[in-house]
């Protein structure tokens, strides 16, 4: 079903008509070929969806019935259908087209015959090459996702001076490392908290909680088959998974075996029963805090001791994830990162990084620093698309609430990049 033009349309077909002589007249036809036209006339980078990927191309040229487009690196697939997006003069057009031929980087599309999707944008959008961000994650809840009340309510009671810590815009993490240990000592002296290095000793470990990042409990080191039985939890485990891999491998008696070994050593050192939580940063596990009782302490370990190690270390890992993304304190990423489009209602940025872009996914709600001259807007928003792409990963983001003020300076830089209306 052909969709309706709006002004601006027309005015883009009266603008391309001086370039092109080729139209028929109040068709459909007419506008998506001087679309096209005016793509390459511009050379205007687009997006190409093809196989569950997202490349930027250009068109190459324009042909009567079809559109040869410049497609870097392009990898045939069996499909033979695409999808395509851009827009122009505040419009976004969708295509679905179909592939003809393929040579090298260059694709031939059939011409569409009539508009599928022309959805007119309520602000102008303008493409950026000067600004720059930076941002940090705002507070909603600390397992991420939608806001939980219950979780919330349960761990501010829990852990208040942590939490508190943890809703700054940048947590101090001197005093975060602090708070953590209060809470530690709560349920025992006994403990190590290890931030993994390189030759440490400690992959065996590393490697089991990486696998779903479950908190480790074992509840009598006095019995092997504490280390092996099957919790049922959705939040911790014993090593049952590492047991069955192992029968899978050598067999029911040398499985045993292993577990039996790593028993005895444990006794040795007079343990009781322990806790090992995972310390994540972006969803990675980069360290453990590691809670346990000895002969002398004379008790064991709880699950109640459990659930409590296993929400404080939660709370902490998110701490010093918030703590990374705002700077590179542990040279693991730098948000200073590319505006690649802004309107006064949202923008689209880039980053390069996989964690990042898949830890923004849970935690979506950001605060973005854009420095503009010599004033810096502080903008809130959500991010609400994410795109991959062959050169990274692109997230579009809402506005809800900015400075006082911040709003006049945007707006006043995108009608001096665009030089026309802010709206339609």
């Amino acid at each position: 079903m052909a969709v309706g033009r709006t002004d601006s349309m027309q005015e883009l077909i009266t603008q391309m008509d001086t370039i092109y002589g080729e139209t028929i007249i109040g068709t459909d036809v007419n506008l998506i070929k001087h679309l096209f036209y005016y793509l390459r006339f511009d050379n205007t980078e687009f997006v190409f969806e093809y196989d569950d990927r997202m490349m930027s191309v250009v068109v190459h040229n324009v042909l009567q019935d079809f559109v040869e487009l410049n497609v870097p690196d392009f990898s045939e697939a069996s499909s033979r259908r695409a999808k395509i997006k851009f827009e122009i003069i505040n419009v976004l057009y969708i295509f679905e087209v179909i592939i003809e031929d393929i040579r090298s980087s260059i694709v031939k599309i059939k011409l569409p015959t009539e508009l599928q999707s022309a959805e007119m944008r309520q602000y102008r959008r303008v493409a950026c090459d000067d600004l720059f961000m930076d941002f940090i994650i705002l507070f909603k809840s600390f397992k991420g996702g939608r806001y939980v009340s219950g979780d919330n309510i349960h761990a501010e009671r829990q852990f208040t001076h942590l939490f508190r810590e943890i809703k700054f815009d940048v947590p101090n993490l001197k005093l975060m490392n602090m708070i953590v240990t209060d809470y530690i000592r709560k349920v025992s002296d006994e403990y190590e908290l290890v931030i993994y290095k390189p030759g440490d000793g400690h992959d065996f470990i590393k490697n089991t909680l990486s696998k779903d990042n479950k908190t480790i409990y074992v509840s009598d080191c006095a019995n092997v088959d504490t280390y092996i039985e099957d919790l049922k939890s959705k939040y911790f485990k014993t090593f049952f998974e590492i047991y069955q891999e192992k029968v899978k491998d050598v067999g029911d008696f040398q499985a045993r075996k292993f577990f039996e070994v790593m028993q005895k050593k444990e006794n040795r050192a007079f343990l009781v029963s322990y806790i090992i939580a995972p310390i994540t940063m972006f969803d990675r596990v980069i360290g453990h805090v590691k809670v346990y009782s000895t002969a002398m302490d004379k008790h064991m370990l709880s699950k109640t001791d459990l659930e409590y190690i296993h929400e404080m270390t939660e709370i902490f890992s998110y701490g010093l994830t918030k703590v990374a993304i705002k700077g590179n304190t542990f040279n693991e990423i730098y948000t200073n990162t590319r505006i690649v489009d802004i309107s006064i209602s949202g923008l689209l940025f880039e980053i390069s990084d996989e964690n990042l872009f898949q830890y923004l996914k849970k935690h979506s709600s950001v605060k973005m620093y854009i420095p503009m001259g010599k004033n810096k807007l502080e903008i809130n928003g959500e991010i609400i698309r994410y795109i991959i792409s062959d050169d990274g990963y692109k997230l579009g983001v809402n506005f809800f609430s900015s400075n006082p003020g911040d709003m006049k300076l945007l707006e006043t830089y995108i009608y001096e990049k665009k030089g026309n209306v802010l709206s339609e």
